[in-house]
């Protein structure tokens, strides 16, 4: 029983490992790849380049300027947000005044 089972491993092992071996075989040499990422064609720009692009798309009017009504689908979460830090206030005065009566 032991016998079978080592020489099946020995079998497995060397068909597994013949894959390994078939790449050397090749009889053409596998072209060379560069190692080195190339960068983009147009290169990467500077903060200043795109700071002059942004200035330049508000002057001639390519960009609207960013403000409360540019961005109307926060207008429900902003209103939320100051009812519940009104009702926090609102809170915490209660609870302060309550704290000094009880004394």
């Amino acid at each position: 029983m032991k016998n079978a089972l080592i020489s099946g491993l020995i079998v497995s092992a060397v068909v597994a490992a013949a894959p390994a071996f078939a790449d050397d075989a090749a009889p053409y040499s596998a072209p060379q790849t560069q190692s080195v990422a190339q960068a983009a064609p147009y290169g990467a720009k500077t903060r200043a380049e795109v700071r002059a692009e942004l200035a330049e798309a508000r002057r001639n009017g390519d960009l609207e300027p960013v403000n409360e009504l540019t961005y109307p689908q926060l207008l429900p979460y902003q209103a939320r947000h100051a009812e519940l830090a009104a009702s926090r206030a609102t809170l915490s005065r209660v609870a302060a005044n309550g704290a000094e009566t009880a004394d």
